[in-house]
């Protein structure tokens, strides 16, 4: 089952970009695919596969597929289906076995083993051989389906409507299952901090992170061949940043594959739908078709880098969790530090209108640091374009991550959002008192003179 942060992110790439590639049927890269439908006889037939559940994690016992041929005119199975599946991982072959369903739906049940062979069975076998009657159910047991990555299938449709009706169609269709890691990093000003990838289409290696540089880093395989590239649709990896890590909460990052920076576009940050501050980045064909371009050596993967940028991201945007309303953030001075004033710029927007405010609304603003609301104010928003300003005191000793919330707008209490950022500490510019100033001046003198001295003493 997808998670609900991940729904959620589907559902801001429909409404918010041009990401409608994202929700599309085919591709490698997700956890479902449909083909293209095709005549086969004087029937128009697709064919759909996916898996549940939808991501591998550290509590998973086992995978389902459900592979479904289908009359494209009224969208239900064909009866009595044959069909020979080989799946891939890679390059490497996992099984090759032949299936029957009496409905044409296939539910096909991995039981994944640290090693031995691979055994399918069809469950109710016996009763099967006897009634010739299949459920199209089987379990498949071995080294399968243990990991995450991209499952590739070839799949050849021996019957169709009756198994006395042979013919012969080849399928090629791809799914990803995500996997999910947590690594534990250090960093020299936050301390230990865990760190979760949620890897869509292949297995991430090589973790690691740089204190110095305050770069998370990653690899992927990946094949950059041109053949490959035009077969994937989108390359999606999701980053879990706890929002105690002050120095990733920033409004923009920088981010590398191969040595090279990712459009702005390819980044998102989504604040709201987990109490982590999540990442994505996704790659979609033309991006990795221009990175190809790019490489100056193609190797066989990814090396992912990504950091906080040394620039302001504003504004930035974020959709209440009921997708109600689209929320444009920034503030003055970038950088917030405690003990002074910040003046915040909003915008409510409509989400189904570009750059169309809604005016007239009531709303709550608030500031939150270590779950304490520091600054809190209701009002109703302008119908000026240039948005509305709330200004707000620091207080001194608010430093570290905060949480600007906004709630209870329209007096809808689902209709709200979050953004996350942190507050500096003051630059503190060193006291020097006047005297110290006169002792550095004489022996700046006293300097001069020993050098005068020691010059013409040579000479």
């Amino acid at each position: 089952m997808i998670s609900l942060h991940t729904k959620y992110f589907l559902l801001l790439i429909f409404f918010g970009s041009s990401g409608l590639l994202f929700l599309s049927a085919y591709g490698d890269g997700l956890a479902s695919e449909t083909l293209p439908p095709e005549m086969i006889g004087n029937k128009n037939v697709t064919l759909s596969i996916s898996s549940t559940p939808f991501s591998i994690d550290a509590y998973h016992i086992g995978t389902q597929m459900n592979f479904f041929v289908i009359d494209a005119a009224n969208q239900q199975p064909l009866p009595d289906v044959t069909v020979s599946i080989s799946a891939f991982k890679g390059d490497k072959a996992l099984f090759g076995h032949i299936f029957k369903s009496d409905s044409g739906n296939f539910l096909i049940f991995s039981y994944p083993q640290e090693s031995g062979d691979i055994s399918i069975n069809e469950q109710g076998a016996v009763f099967s051989g006897l009634l010739d009657q299949h459920s199209g159910k089987y379990d498949i047991k071995g080294p399968i389906f243990n990991s995450g990555g991209l499952y590739r299938f070839k799949i050849n449709v021996l019957t169709i409507g009756s198994y006395d009706n042979q013919i012969s169609k080849s399928y090629n269709a791809a799914i990803s299952i995500p996997e999910t890691n947590q690594y534990q990093i250090h960093d020299k000003d936050y301390g230990n901090q865990n760190v979760t990838v949620i890897a869509y289409y292949d297995q991430i290696n090589n973790f690691h992170y740089d204190s110095e540089k305050k770069s998370i880093n990653f690899t992927m395989p990946f094949d950059w061949s041109e053949n490959n590239i035009n077969n994937v649709s989108v390359v999606h990896q999701e980053l879990k940043i706890p929002k105690t890590f002050g120095d990733f909460l920033v409004t923009k990052y920088d981010a590398y594959v191969n040595g090279i920076k990712l459009p702005d576009n390819a980044i998102t940050i989504d604040d709201y739908s987990s109490d982590d501050r999540i990442v994505h980045l996704i790659l979609y064909k033309q991006e990795l078709a221009d990175l190809a371009i790019k490489q100056q050596s193609s190797k066989s993967e990814m090396d992912y880098s990504l950091m906080p940028s040394n620039e302001t991201g504003f504004p930035i945007v974020q959709f209440t969790r009921n997708a109600q309303f689209k929320i444009s953030l920034s503030w003055d001075p970038p950088k917030i530090t405690a003990g002074s004033d910040t003046k915040f710029n909003f915008k409510i927007l409509d989400p189904y209108l570009i750059n169309q405010t809604v005016s007239d609304i009531g709303y709550d603003f608030s500031l939150i640091a270590n779950h304490k609301t520091i600054f809190q104010k209701s009002s109703v928003t302008s119908d000026s374009d240039a948005g509305n300003n709330i200004t707000v005191s620091i207080p001194a000793n608010a430093t570290g991550p905060i949480t600007i919330a906004f709630e209870n707008i329209k007096g809808n209490s689902f209709a709200g959002a979050e953004m996350s950022l942190v507050i500096s500490n003051p630059t503190r510019v060193p006291e020097f008192p006047f005297s110290s100033l006169i002792v550095l001046l004489m022996i700046f003198a006293v300097a001069i003179s020993f050098s005068k001295f020691t010059k013409f003493s040579f000479h």
